[in-house]
């Protein structure tokens, strides 16, 4: 959970907690504070304390943020039991506010199901996300992005979350313009490439490159390199050469939204020697 918070204050998300977090009751009668004391059933290692402290003295607490508080605390998640948890009832009024400024719930997944839940209060039920691994963060903003964003600035501003592993030449989101569809037409799709490529690349394209169309092909992700002619065509080389930071990089691999158009140009020779993948040029289609 700490590395979670870490990712996402890091990444320029707002992270909350309750007042309540550190009084209540969470083993037995005894509070979180309470588990620092000699007789603790529980020993919490110092480096822990010491880093709950630094990450937790920079939160705020959502009681002190200006916005709508719920009128009832009992919630009920996922059709199970009625259940008083203040936090989950305030991030479902958020969510029932404005979908676009979607709260979600960071749990333990030992103690609660994680993943898009509905959750009811006061008789109304929206689903809430419940984020208890990395794949569920990641899961969370590709799912803001497909959902909730307009346009592909707001789309890139979910990228570094949503696709930790990767990077995004300048400017690269500006030619999802020139695709074939509108921006809400085409974003589930260039979610799902983009998605099994920071999901699938790393592991894929450190092994023999000639399976990588068959690895993602099973992903459901048509993609391939250029053959030889697309290769040996000046105009074509130059259509996918992007210089970044002085040098000159190919885009050759290329994932396909539709069989004849629609294309994520992509860089995966940094993956073997430990850097990540680069997407060059999202377009329509290039010269081949």
């Amino acid at each position: 959970m700490l590395d979670l918070i870490d990712d996402a204050n890091e990444q320029g998300h707002s992270t909350c907690y309750s007042e309540d977090l550190f009084s209540i009751a969470i083993w037995q009668t005894k509070s979180f504070y309470d588990l620092y004391e000699q007789d603790s059933p529980i020993f919490i290692p110092w480096e822990v304390r010491e880093r709950i402290a630094s990450i937790f003295g920079r939160l705020s607490r959502w009681q002190d943020i200006d916005l709508p508080w719920p009128s009832a605390f009992d919630v009920q998640v996922n059709q199970g039991s009625k259940e008083n948890a203040p936090s989950i009832a305030w991030a479902h009024k958020q969510t029932k506010q404005d979908k676009a400024h979607t709260v979600a719930c960071l749990v333990f997944p030992s103690i609660r199901s994680a993943g898009y839940l509905p959750v009811t209060v006061a008789s109304c039920t929206e689903n809430l996300w419940f984020i208890g691994d990395h794949q569920n963060y990641y899961s969370f903003f590709r799912w803001l992005i497909t959902d909730t964003s307009k346009n592909p600035s707001e789309m890139e501003a979910f990228a570094l979350s949503a696709f930790p592993l990767i990077d995004f030449a300048p400017g690269v989101f500006n030619g999802i313009k020139s695709m074939s569809k509108s921006y809400r037409e085409i974003v589930r799709p260039l979610t799902k490439h983009l998605g099994v490529l920071s999901d699938h690349g790393k592991r894929i394209f450190s092994g023999s490159w000639s399976n990588a169309s068959a690895e993602f092909g099973s992903l459901g992700v048509d993609l391939s390199d250029e053959n030889g002619n697309t290769k040996g065509n000046n105009e074509a080389r130059k259509e996918r050469t992007i210089n970044i930071n002085g040098m000159d990089i190919i885009f050759w691999w290329h994932s396909k939204l539709e069989p004849n158009k629609d294309r994520i140009h992509f860089y995966p020779d940094r993956i073997p020697t430990g850097g990540r993948l680069l997407v060059g040029i999202f377009c329509y289609h290039l010269q081949t």
